[in-house]
């Protein structure tokens, strides 16, 4: 297993990968970084994504109504051992019109770097609207 150095620089790697991926619509990619029996809750309160099968229903949905996931200003990845948080805005484009929502995700790691579980923090309350 790699120094805690080593490990923090991995997960905040898969954590930019994630994003990356997800803006790019590569579901394949996204499903990638998970553990074959990874579990997300996104957001937190709503019934889990169970597995690869259900990982790749739920990113299929969410990647032609996500135009962009960035990092907000308000900080960088947090990393603490297997652990890693941070700070997001997801952004949908309809037409004219574009939709914002801030969130943060809590990810779990297993020593092979694959994400175990995943859970969003948010709410539609929160959501602002905007041009495209």
């Amino acid at each position: 297993m790699a120094d805690n150095n080593d490990r923090t620089a991995e997960i905040k790697a898969i954590v930019e990968a994630y994003m990356e991926r997800h803006t790019a619509g590569d579901v394949d990619g996204i499903i990638d970084l998970f553990a074959v029996d990874a579990v997300a809750y996104d957001p937190v309160d709503a019934d889990p994504h169970l597995g690869h099968e259900g990982l790749r229903s739920f990113f299929g949905g969410t990647h032609e109504m996500v135009a962009s996931l960035t990092l907000t200003a308000t900080g960088p990845i947090r990393v603490t051992g297997d652990f890693a948080a941070f700070p997001m805005t997801a952004r949908t484009v309809m037409g004219e019109m574009a939709l914002e929502i801030d969130i943060i995700d809590v990810m779990t790691f297993g020593p092979d770097g694959k994400i175990t579980e995943m859970k969003a923090y948010w709410n539609m309350a929160d959501a602002r609207t905007g041009s495209a």
